[in-house]
């Protein structure tokens, strides 16, 4: 135990290096380096870092888009506001580019694309039309021809006299179906109202703070667009949900920290009425917060806001230390001396200290960042305000004035309460009824979306906006992968036909793949020959219904369509992301599937497919979750039987029980109240109950190592104040509108009540009688 100014020095000089790291983590950076990403949570793709780099791709590309649709009765009053919105949207410094009213040029692009390769393209359709009855072809071109509304021209004719290309280009916009043009705007029609789809990109990444910042030029700007027009106005991205997330985290932390702050400062004022207390607790917890946010920041290059709502609750656990220095310093008054109140306590908070740490060191092996961050945060935590207690307080305190000890009144009569052997059997025997009666109830689920608070605003207007445009509500994206580029657009023509049988079927909406819009090299030449020999037997029939002044002939070469041609395009805008860069050297590519109904069958596909993976991150991290929660439970058995032989070889067998059993009923009964509110037990839960023992066995420890019945009561009084900080900090948690969190919160309130009920338990009768 340090007994001289030397280790105060040392730490104040960690400290100092401490605030000038945060100074450039903070002040001397262009960002803070705070996580908003769900995803920065979540581990990497163990099984297929072929597929972590797919969904990467992916996902980048998805997140930087956002959608807008502008909704009214009155057709030109609408593409009006369309017109002032998109020309005002980039004014926001939220977009690097828009997709809105489609130029002349745009709309010719996919004819530009296509028809110097117009004799090889032909969808499925026109491919067995041609194979089993070519003649049929010509009866399409009569009646095309002598429609009025068809708007074939004689140019049409001369470069297509069979009008394979006008059907096969009518084919292509599958993505847009649904729409048609008016005044270059993508228009449809669905529940009487007319509606318009505006797209654009992000200027940056949606995650980023300072972006997210912007969004309020954008609502500004909507909100004119609405009372000016009397148009609705709806959007969906990325960035929406991860603003709320921002804010939602933002507004937990400041709740959970200053409110936690604001009950600490009320308890230290009401009972020990004095500054100085005041100003060494709120010390101790600025030294425990300000390293671990210094030192995860260090380690991990950004500290998560998740680790930030979870850490900011230490601010309950923390301040046991201080309670424990602090109250000795109430009762002993005049025979006060700092240097011994600190040897006095200073076994119970050391071993306290390890009890914890042997909880939270156990999570750094868990492979997910915000686990592994989240347990760097909480051990740094702990450690500087235990070191702030130890090194700072027996020099700070030395010479300061004591004030007159509250009274005690329900302190002493709950003390004896646990002089009677019934009570102190019953009532923890209860309880552990309770505990059991409540395991059966226990529900668990992994789903990794509990993680993320998803507003019903944007989510009803996401949903809109898919039913309107026709996507779907759910999509799902499967990784083909091959050797070569032609062989890759093989295999997605393959797993198309596959899903176009299933879609007949109405086990899926739609799907889209590459390969709809560049068929494989063979299905071109096989094309090319079909196009070809309709023209050898029918084209002297056409020229006679027709009565064509020249002879019809066949005389386009063979000349592949490619991918890259394809991406060159911009009718590859919406849909080029699906195509991959090499990963691994090998040609890659993504099938979007819309609104699969039976996900086993496509799953049973994939598995029998070595060349298929499901890119679904979320299912996939969330069986993770229940791996590794089996795996935590594991742990967290290791960490309490050590933890017990720890207590045994301190206390001995019977104490050492006593010791033990408050913070093992005590975490018993948090998961059984958890799952009797009707909440999912999860691996933070678990982590709950980590706390749960760590905070628990501080109660016990401190009991344990009293020897009189006037420091039971000293005891008591600390961690009365101690757990009335703590359930301040973990009531709030359990207001979190995230489910993990909320379940979190419940979870190690009603524990720490348990564990601060049952503390007593580890006086002997001994130390009980008077």
């Amino acid at each position: 135990m340090p007994s001289n100014s030397k280790p105060a020095v040392f730490w104040l000089f960690f400290i100092l290096l401490a605030a000038v790291g945060l100074v450039r983590q903070t002040v001397l950076q262009p960002d803070l380096p705070i996580e908003t990403n769900i995803l920065a949570l979540l581990p990497e793709n163990q099984q297929d870092p072929f597929a972590q780099q797919a969904f990467e791709q992916v996902s980048s590309n998805v997140s930087n888009k956002v959608v807008f649709l502008l909704s009214g009765e009155d057709k030109p009053q609408l593409a009006a506001a369309a017109s002032a919105f998109s020309g005002k949207l980039l004014t926001t410094n939220l977009f690097s580019g828009l997709s809105a009213q489609l130029s002349e040029q745009q709309q010719q692009a996919w004819a530009k694309l296509y028809f110097p390769y117009r004799g090889q393209l032909l969808n499925a359709q026109q491919k067995e039309s041609l194979q089993q009855a070519p003649e049929e072809q010509v009866t399409k071109v009569l009646q095309q021809v002598y429609n009025p509304f068809s708007g074939v021209s004689g140019g049409e004719l001369k470069n297509d006299p069979f009008l394979l290309f006008r059907d096969y280009l009518s084919s292509r916009n599958n993505s847009s179906a649904n729409f048609t043009l008016y005044q270059g705007y993508l228009t449809t029609e669905y529940q009487g109202k007319y509606h318009i789809i505006i797209r654009a990109d992000l200027a940056g990444d949606p995650y980023d703070t300072q972006l997210q910042n912007r969004l309020s030029a954008l609502d500004e700007l909507e909100t004119t667009i609405k009372t000016m027009f009397h148009v609705e106005l709806e959007h969906t991205g990325t960035i929406f949900y991860a603003a709320y997330g921002t804010q939602s985290a933002k507004s937990e932390i400041s709740t959970i920290g200053v409110g936690s702050l604001i009950g600490v400062v009320l308890l230290l004022l009401i009972v020990y009425r004095s500054a100085l207390p005041l100003t060494l607790a709120l010390l101790s917890i600025s030294c425990g917060l300000l390293v671990a946010f210094v030192v995860t920041a260090a380690v991990f290059g950004k500290v998560h806001l998740f680790s930030l709502v979870f850490g900011a609750s230490l601010i309950g656990v923390s301040i046991d230390y201080a309670f424990h220095y602090l109250t000795e310093r109430l009762v002993q008054k005049d025979n006060w001396h700092s240097q011994s109140a600190l040897k006095h306590i200073f076994n119970a908070i050391t071993l306290g200290l390890l009890t914890s740490l042997i909880g939270y060191l156990g999570l750094l092996i868990a492979p997910f960042p915000g686990l592994q961050q989240l347990s760097l945060f909480s051990v740094v935590g702990l450690l500087g305000a235990y070191l702030t207690v130890v090194c700072w307080y027996p020099l700070l305190a030395k010479s300061a004035s004591t004030t007159a000890v509250p009274k005690l009144t329900f302190i002493s009569l709950w003390l004896k309460a646990w002089e009677n052997p019934k009570f102190r059997t019953l009532l923890p025997s209860l309880l552990l009824l309770f505990s059991l009666a409540g395991a059966f109830n226990v529900h668990f689920d992994d789903d990794i979306r509990q993680l993320q608070a998803l507003p019903a605003a944007l989510k009803t207007q996401e949903t809109y906006i898919k039913t309107v445009s026709g996507v779907g509500q759910s999509q799902q994206l499967l990784l083909v992968k091959a050797a070569s580029d032609n062989d890759l657009l093989v295999r997605l023509s393959e797993v198309g036909k596959q899903l176009t049988v299933w879609q007949k079927q109405g086990l899926l909406l739609n799907y889209q793949s590459i390969s709809q819009y560049v068929p494989p090299l063979l299905s071109q030449k096989e094309n090319f020959e079909l196009v070809k020999s309709l023209y050898q037997s029918q084209a002297q029939n056409l020229s006679e219904k027709l009565n064509f002044s020249q002879a019809v002939h066949f005389d386009q070469p063979f000349k592949p369509l490619l991918v890259d041609d394809y991406l060159a395009s911009s009718v590859s805008e919406p849909l080029g992301f699906l195509w991959l860069d090499k990963i691994n050297g090998k040609s890659s590519a993504v099938i979007l599937v819309n609104d699969m109904n039976d996900k086993q069958i496509l799953q049973s596909y994939i598995n029998e497919h070595d060349d298929l993976t499901s890119l679904d991150k979320a299912n996939e991290v969330s069986a993770i979750f229940g791996t590794y929660r089996v795996h935590i439970s594991k742990l967290l058995i290791g960490a309490y039987l050590l933890i017990a032989l720890l207590m045994f070889w301190r206390y001995g067998l019977k104490l050492g029980f006593l010791v033990i059993s408050p913070p093992v009923i005590a975490a018993c009964v948090g998961l059984a109240v958890t799952s009797v509110a009707g909440i999912p037990v999860t691996i933070f839960n678990l982590l709950a109950v980590i706390l749960i023992l760590g905070i628990g066995i501080d109660y016990t420890l401190f009991f344990a190592e009293q020897k009189q019945l006037i420091e039971a009561k000293n005891t008591l009084l600390a961690i009365t104040l101690s757990a009335l900080t703590t359930v301040l900090s973990f009531g709030l948690l359990a207001l979190s509108e995230t489910q993990a969190i909320h379940g979190f919160g419940i979870t190690v309130l009603t524990g720490i009540i348990v564990a601060w009920l049952l503390a007593p338990l580890a006086m002997t009768s001994r130390k009980v009688k008077r």
